[in-house]
């Protein structure tokens, strides 16, 4: 057990509840803010995220709007 008290295993849950979370809130286009918001994670936690899942082909940005990037579902996977 770690000292928080939580186990890799519960960390990596709550990691895959926080990426269905942030899927499904994709399925219409969300800026960075609204997401961060939604799954209560800080600006660069949830920037993370969403590198990753644009990484594995899940998400991307849509458009650049000043500093406001808006972040959308691909609906393929990478493989």
């Amino acid at each position: 057990m770690s000292r928080r008290g939580v186990t890799g295993t519960q960390r990596r849950q709550g990691a895959e509840a926080r990426r269905r979370l942030a899927l499904s809130a994709l399925e219409r286009p969300r800026t960075q803010a609204e997401l961060r918001d939604l799954l209560g994670m800080s600006n660069s936690g949830v920037l993370h995220l969403l590198r990753r899942l644009e990484r594995d082909g899940l998400a991307r940005p849509a458009e650049k709007v000043g500093w406001t990037r808006i972040w959308e579902k691909t609906g393929c996977r990478r493989g």
